[in-house]
């Protein structure tokens, strides 16, 4: 065999090889946190209108600030999914949530997400920094948020710090439904301010 034949058959081979690994490979999923059904808030049946919510802007930390999903491996360690990703980055999502879930829980259909044009009448606005929503695949996923109201007519405001744990599943499925029951109920804490004292 010439030296050129054995350089084309190496060649093949090589690229043989690169093809077969690639196809072995696991192909990446995206995820996204899903809201609360329509229709199944308090406001269900009431005239859909009402005041003006900002949501936003929503921070994370930049651990969580990244297209892979992250779990806590123990105390010290976290581990980044390779194949397991967000769809879209993690506080658009959140804030994206709570937008539809305020929207169901309260008795207003109206809500736009940071940042909103200028030309919007915002009512109220919802701030909220999120310092976890995390957890270990198997264990618990946890959601720990500070959160505040401005309501723009007076400038007063009310805040609050959530704080909810969920079992986290043994996938990365079942996680992220536990990070959408997270989200939810922190949507509940903001609604109950967001209700309460004539707000």
């Amino acid at each position: 065999m010439s030296r050129l034949c054995r350089c084309a058959a190496i060649a093949a081979c090589v690229m043989a090889l690169v093809a077969s690994a690639g196809c072995g490979s696991s192909p990446t999923r995206f995820y996204a946190l899903s809201a609360l059904p329509q229709g199944g808030g308090p406001s269900a049946g009431i005239a859909r209108s009402g005041p003006m919510l900002g949501i936003g802007p929503v921070s994370v930390p930049e651990r969580l600030n990244r297209p892979e999903i992250v779990t806590w491996v123990n105390e010290n360690m976290v581990h980044l999914a390779d194949f397991d990703r967000w769809a879209a980055p993690l506080q658009d999502g959140i804030a994206r949530v709570l937008a539809e879930n305020l929207s169901v829980l309260l008795p207003t259909d109206r809500a736009a997400v940071f940042p909103w044009p200028s030309d919007i009448p915002i009512d109220y606005e919802v701030r909220v920094e999120v310092s976890r929503l995390d957890g270990t695949l198997g264990r618990d996923c946890s959601l720990i948020a500070q959160w505040s109201i401005l309501r723009r007519a007076d400038k007063q405001t009310k805040g609050g710090r959530s704080n909810h744990i969920e079992p986290a599943g043994g996938s990365y499925t079942t996680l992220v439904a536990a990070q959408s029951r997270l989200v939810a109920a922190l949507s509940r804490d903001i609604a109950t301010a967001l209700g309460t004292g004539g707000w």
